[in-house]
């Protein structure tokens, strides 16, 4: 399936890639950098923009740099990171015109990392 350039996504990861520190240092700016992302499960949803499911090395997103990235390129003006996530992390993708607000409440209350549209 085709991702869309600029599609609405949900990247569910592996919580424990999430918690590699040279990871979290960019996932967790701003917060603890020893404090592990916790869960009631061994995911981690990232909320973002698709920018390429077609690298056969992983998917690319957008995300705010506040909250997420891995390998990335910072446009500080906009506060955007473009990251890489390789595939043996992504657990699973969900395209979405919009994530209803209820499922950003569960997100947060579970521990989820990345805002990129306000509800």
């Amino acid at each position: 399936m085709n991702i869309d350039k600029g599609a609405n996504v949900a990247v569910v990861v592996n919580r424990t890639w999430a918690n590699l520190h040279g990871v979290k240092m960019f996932l967790r700016q701003g917060e603890d950098p020893q404090s592990d992302i916790r869960g009631v499960d061994e995911s981690h949803i990232l909320f973002a923009r698709g920018l390429d499911a077609e690298d056969p090395r992983g998917v690319w997103i957008e995300v705010n740099v506040d909250m997420n990235a891995d390998r990335h390129e910072v446009d500080l003006a906009s506060g955007l990171v473009k990251m890489l996530i390789p595939w043996s992390q992504v657990l699973a993708i969900v395209v979405a015109p919009r994530f209803s607000p209820a499922i950003r409440h569960e997100a947060r209350r579970i521990g989820f990392t990345g805002e990129i549209d306000p509800e």
